[in-house]
């Protein structure tokens, strides 16, 4: 038996649980891996990654891309994204789609981050200190609370809240609800921050607030003090009716503690590209998300830069709007019939999904040990709803993810496997 006496110490990140979603996808890597036959190989439902997508409209407009004389260096952006790109993303894409006046934003309420992720997390960043309140919706992308631990900024996950909502709503929570919530909130903890952490197109179950909805929330959020609204839009372009404006700090004042982010990775299939921006009025709120920024990751790469120059310029943006009609026409023929063909086998789609690049499905039996199933004797991987749920919540045990943005091909072979497995006397 050795000894150690200088036994090495580490943070307390051991306390912090490895994603359920990483664990799956990353099982599925090994077993895909040492599979000797495509049969033996998993179909992967897990991930959020859009193979239908197309990033090739926008490398196109990218003239270094293209020049194979191109020899110069690749250097550092600056650490919020080019002025010229930020204004152009100001000017341009966001009131392209949903018509408003190009003067509603400025270069100085645009920051390029890395990913969604990227301006989520800088706005944690900037807003939260150790003690302070998250708010998040009862079925939701809980990637932050441990984002937070990780910077130090949740000091305990009791100062984690969770708002009601119900199936019949899509597990949307009711303006309502949601604002008697917050006030309760604010006179329980009336010396803390508090951020409601959103999305405007919610991961997982592809159901969408309404501009309506939106509006009054942030008409609530901005006349309370030490309230903020983080707003996530990464979904907003893939949607069956992509009129209703998503984006929060449109609604907002200046003083405002609203904040929304927003990704290119879905729609364009940029999902290892990292390509965000995070936007707002609070030029406060803006100055500490830099602060942030700037010490997790230097700077957005110039590619991400360019990559947002392509995508809000006025010549290409006409070419998007016709790319993404095609786009959602095809995830949407996916995900009716992934439906469509699990409903005979007992499983029911969220009929209040409008978009997003996923199928949020009651299960005929707990998820926890069915996902297994599927992946062990059905070879097809799929995401328990527990992942995105309290893990006191009962709810998420009821329902699981896919990813249904597959070639056509491969997702009827996923639904063939699931099909074959219930046939068999595997499923009992």
């Amino acid at each position: 038996m050795r000894i150690l006496y200088n036994e090495k110490k580490y943070s307390s990140f051991a306390n912090i649980p490895y994603s359920i979603i990483r664990q799956i996808a990353e099982k599925v890597l090994d077993i895909n891996r040492k599979a000797k036959s495509e049969k033996e190989k998993v179909i992967d439902l897990t991930m959020g990654q859009n193979f239908l997508g197309n990033p090739r409209i926008l490398f196109e407009a990218i003239k270094w891309l293209n020049n194979k004389d191109f020899n110069a260096p690749i250097l550092y952006e600056p650490s919020v994204g080019s002025i010229d790109a930020r204004e152009s993303v100001a000017k341009n894409f966001y009131s392209f789609f949903y018509r408003f006046s190009s003067d509603e934003f400025s270069a100085d309420n645009v920051m390029l981050t890395d990913g969604a992720f990227g301006a989520v997390r800088n706005a944690l960043g900037a807003i939260m200190d150790p003690g302070d309140i998250l708010v998040v919706d009862r079925l939701t992308f809980r990637y932050f609370i441990q984002a937070l631990m990780v910077m130090g900024r949740l000091s305990s996950l009791e100062n984690v809240f969770t708002l009601p909502a119900d199936e019949d709503s899509g597990f949307i929570p009711k303006i309502d609800t949601a604002i008697e919530f917050l006030l309760d909130l604010k006179k329980r903890y009336s010396d803390r921050k508090i951020v409601y952490y959103t999305q405007f197109g919610f991961n997982p179950t592809g159901c969408f607030r309404t501009q309506k909805e939106l509006k009054e929330l942030v008409e609530f959020i901005e006349e309370e003090k030490n309230l903020f609204l983080i707003n996530d839009i990464a979904y907003h372009l893939i949607r069956w009716n992509n009129l209703d404006i998503p984006l929060a700090s449109y609604f907002a004042d200046e003083d405002a503690g609203i904040v929304d982010a927003d990704s290119l990775s879905k729609p364009f299939s940029l999902m290892g590209a990292r390509v965000g921006v995070l936007i707002t009025r609070n030029k406060e709120l803006y100055r500490y998300a830099a602060l942030v920024q700037q010490y997790s990751i230097v700077s957005p790469s110039k590619f991400c830069v360019d990559i947002w120059r392509a995508a809000s310029h006025p010549e290409v943006l006409p070419k998007i709007r016709e790319y993404l009609q095609k786009l959602v026409a095809e995830i949407r023929r996916n995900k009716e019939l992934f439906e469509k063909r699990l409903e005979k086998l007992g499983f029911k789609g969220c009929s209040k999904s409008v978009g997003t690049i996923y199928s949020f499905l009651r299960v005929p039996r707990p998820s926890r040990n069915f996902y297994e199933e599927l992946l062990n004797k059905a070879k097809v991987a799929v995401v328990p709803g527990y992942a995105f749920s309290d893990p006191s919540d009962p709810i998420g045990d009821q329902f699981i993810r896919a990813t249904i943005s597959l070639p056509p091909e491969k997702l009827e072979e996923g639904i063939r496997r699931i099909e074959q497995f219930f046939s068999s006397q595997d499923f009992t």
